[in-house]
């Protein structure tokens, strides 16, 4: 039996990896297996429940075809299997019975990670601040309709910082735990 989920792009964009990766494992423990992502819709098929571990992967943006095939080659020597992809971000999942499955098993590829998912949230606050807060240094007259664009362009902003934040104290307590190791 299939089932549909309807994926939010807007949800799903500004979602905190680790809930979006918790919300599919307990699909799969509620007998659910992930199969696909397609046309806005998360695609589970029926499944012996908890037969999968799901992991959510954010690959680095200038991995070329050779490197991301040679990295999905690798993936599949571990009995690992890529169910879905959107633009950088790839769903994978291996079977329960071959024991824990973790993409990022040491600290500095855990930090590696983050950063590169923390940097799209400034680059993009920055981009939104930055154009919100734009009319306000032209020194000309700013029409209500400006007044409330510019506004919701600096809100948004702002929501891309908040995304940040914990990404960044997250990657912090990783450097500091990596100390301790040292």
């Amino acid at each position: 039996m299939i089932k549909k989920v309807k994926r939010s792009s807007f949800k799903n964009f500004f979602i905190h990896i680790e809930k979006e990766e918790a919300w599919i494992n307990h699909m799969c423990k509620q007998g659910y297996a992930l199969q696909e992502i397609t046309d806005g819709y998360y695609v589970f098929e029926t499944s012996t429940p908890s037969r999968y571990i799901y992991r959510i992967e954010f690959l680095e943006q200038d991995v070329f075809q050779k490197e991301k095939d040679d990295y999905l080659a690798l993936m599949k020597e571990l009995r690992v299997e890529q169910v879905a992809s959107i633009k950088r971000w790839h769903y994978f999942r291996r079977d329960a019975s071959l024991g824990e499955f973790e993409i990022y098993s040491d600290i500095d590829s855990q930090i590696e990670h983050y950063q590169r998912i923390n940097f799209i949230w400034y680059i993009l606050a920055i981009i939104f601040i930055a154009s919100g807060l734009s009319q306000v240094f032209l020194f000309r007259d700013i029409h209500t309709f400006e007044i409330i664009l510019n506004a919701v362009l600096v809100i948004i902003g702002i929501f891309f910082l908040i995304l940040g934040f914990p990404l960044t104290k997250k990657i912090h307590a990783l450097k500091k735990r990596k100390n301790l190791f040292q």
